[in-house]
């Protein structure tokens, strides 16, 4: 089965579309099963409990993962009320903690510490177990469903597991696809999918907030970042978090590699998001306070920023950190996923208890 190409005169985005390739080269794994003697779509997943998507074999890359889910429910309808009003969840599909309390893990060639452990809702783009309508170059929330076209290749094995981490709640409907091309080989050169989630609910007086820290050979592509100030102050200070700078250090350096002037900045907008929400391929903001809640409220950001196509390449470590107001002052809770590439192994520095749970 040959390898998929493409005509580089219109480069991997548009150029293997015309190529025409052998039948069965794409494959799919959903959570679609018979049960009883009945089809069913969707997954149910305990309070507790996980679930995994057929194991998929390699060598091959994962294109595409579509996923969707409901709020959580009571294990008994008798208490439905109690979980938040589940239908009203429903009709505004907004604000829910299942896309807080639900996590995504990928692994790949049979390791024991997963590439990809974050948060559903931090994953695909969006802090605050919100659900918010929005299109990237490589992440969306698009009228309900969840979408990664994250390119994801490996060799030998992929296993992704959706983890239910509320014990006491019951997600009733978890739907998903994952999308993948065979391949003939994966090259020495071609680096590993990693996204990884962390937190402080209250960063640090006079340390940065670190986004990434690892070691190996790969790139940087980018980062969600949600930040949301703990106190209350009557001005713009409540947004003062993003006067901090954003630095990347590489292979060891003491010196930036990166300097941004501001974190607004490093997101590619200005003036503490003047013009407000907006999503754009490679950068965009999905939550900023109103001017009102600037003045009076608890100040909240949701932004991204992908490096595409200019990847931040590292040989031997990065480390990618972003200072809470312009001297690491600011009071705030943030919490962040990273997204790179590298060669296996990776280390353990985004472990689950990294930073706190979500």
């Amino acid at each position: 089965m040959p390898m998929p190409y493409y005509l580089k005169e219109l480069g991997p985005d548009y150029g293997n579309v015309p190529i025409l390739r052998d039948p069965g080269i794409v494959k799919q794994v959903t959570t679609q099963e018979v049960r009883d003697g009945r089809h069913w779509d969707f997954v149910q997943i305990p309070g507790g409990e996980a679930w995994s998507f057929p194991e998929i074999e390699g060598p091959a890359c994962i294109s595409t993962i579509w996923i969707t889910m409901s709020p959580f429910r009571a294990k008994s309808w008798k208490n439905l009320w109690a979980t938040g009003n589940f239908i009203l969840d429903f009709i505004e599909y907004q604000r829910m903690t299942s896309l807080r309390e639900v996590w995504i893990k990928i692994y790949f060639d049979g390791e024991s510490s997963p590439s990809v452990y974050a948060p559903i809702g931090n994953f695909f783009g969006v802090g605050f177990a919100e659900y918010r309508h929005y299109h990237s170059q490589f992440l969306a929330m698009t009228s309900g469903g969840y979408v990664c076209t994250f390119p994801m290749p490996f060799l030998k094995s992929c296993r992704i597991v959706i983890e239910n981490t509320n014990p006491k709640k019951f997600l009733n409907n978890f739907y998903g696809a994952v999308t993948y091309n065979l391949l003939e080989d994966v090259e020495e050169d071609v680096g590993y999918f990693h996204a990884r989630y962390r937190r402080e609910r209250h960063t640090k007086k006079g340390i940065p907030y670190t986004i990434l820290q690892a070691t190996g050979q790969g790139h940087y592509v980018g980062v969600n970042l949600s930040m949301k100030a703990n106190k209350r102050r009557q001005s713009l200070l409540n947004l003062f978090f993003l006067e901090g700078d954003c630095n990347i250090y590489i292979d060891d350096d003491k010196t930036p590699a990166l300097s941004y002037t501001g974190t607004e900045d490093y997101f590619q907008s200005a003036w503490y998001y003047v013009k407000g929400e907006y999503s754009a391929p490679t950068h965009g903001c999905t939550i900023r306070s109103s001017f009102a809640n600037i003045f009076w409220g608890k100040c909240r950001v949701s932004t991204y920023r992908f490096h595409f196509p200019d990847v931040i390449s590292f040989q031997r470590n990065i480390k990618v950190a972003i200072n809470h107001g312009e001297f690491n002052e600011a009071d705030a809770d943030y919490q962040s996923v990273a997204y790179w590439y590298q060669r296996e192994p990776h280390d353990d520095f985004f472990d689950k208890t990294e930073g706190g749970t979500p």
